[in-house]
C-alpha cells in the first residue's frame, strides 16, 4: 500500500510539474531531463512509469476526463442530457487551465470520444421519441460525428479564447443543436 502512494505521489509531482512547464513552453520542446528537474524527481524514477513527457500529459487528461461528469451514461430524458452537459461544461470553466492546455496540445481524444458517445445517445432517445424515426442508421453516424466533433469544437474555442458565455449557456447550445434543424429535408438531402 505504502508503494502504491509513493507511486502516486511521483506522478502526481510529475504532472504539476509538466503542466507548470507548459504555461511557458510547447510539449515538444520539455525534455525528460528538464519535467525531472522541475518536478524534483529523479530519471530513472521517471523511465519507471513514462517514456516521455507527452505520456504524462495523456495520463493527465485521461484523469480529467474521469473527473467530468460521464458522458457515456445513457440520458433518461431530455433534462437529464441538458444537466450531465452543464455539469460538464461548468467542470470545464472551473478546471479552465488545465482544459487550456489539454486543448493547446491536442492531446484531448478522450473529451472527443466522450461528446460522441453522448451525442450517439443522446440521437437515440430523440429517434426513441420518435423525433428522427426516419433517418436511417447510415445518416445518423454521421449525423453523431457531425454534432460531437463540433460541439468539441465549440468547447475548444470557448475555453481556448475565453468567450464570455456561462457552463449554462454554453450547454443550452449544445443541447439545442441536436434540434436544428427540424425539417426532415436537410437530413434526407
Amino acid at each position: 500500500m505504502k508503494e502504491n502512494q509513493r507511486i502516486a505521489v511521483t506522478k502526481r509531482m510529475l504532472k504539476e510539474g509538466l503542466l507548470r512547464l507548459l504555461e511557458n513552453k510547447n510539449l515538444d520542446k520539455i525534455r525528460v531531463n528538464e519535467l525531472c528537474e522541475e518536478s524534483g524527481i529523479n530519471r530513472a524514477t521517471f523511465y519507471r512509469h513514462y517514456e516521455t513527457p507527452r505520456d504524462v500529459l495523456l495520463e493527465l487528461e485521461i484523469d480529467f476526463v474521469k473527473q467530468m461528469v460521464p458522458l457515456t451514461d445513457s440520458p433518461k430524458d431530455m433534462a437529464e442530457a441538458r444537466k450531465r452537459l452543464e455539469t460538464a461544461c461548468a467542470y470545464l470553466y472551473d478546471h479552465a487551465d488545465i482544459a487550456r492546455i489539454l486543448f493547446r496540445c491536442n492531446t484531448d481524444a478522450d473529451i472527443m470520444h466522450g461528446l460522441n458517445e453522448f451525442y450517439r445517445q443522446f440521437w437515440e432517445l430523440r429517434k426513441n421519441e420518435n423525433e428522427f424515426a426516419y433517418v436511417d442508421d447510415a445518416a445518423a453516424r454521421v449525423i453523431v460525428s457531425l454534432l460531437g466533433g463540433g460541439c468539441y469544437c465549440l468547447l475548444r474555442q470557448w475555453i481556448l479564447e475565453d468567450i464570455p458565455k456561462t457552463p449554462q449557456e454554453i450547454a443550452a447550445i449544445m443541447c439545442n443543436v441536436i434540434r436544428w434543424p427540424d425539417s426532415s429535408d436537410f437530413l434526407m438531402a
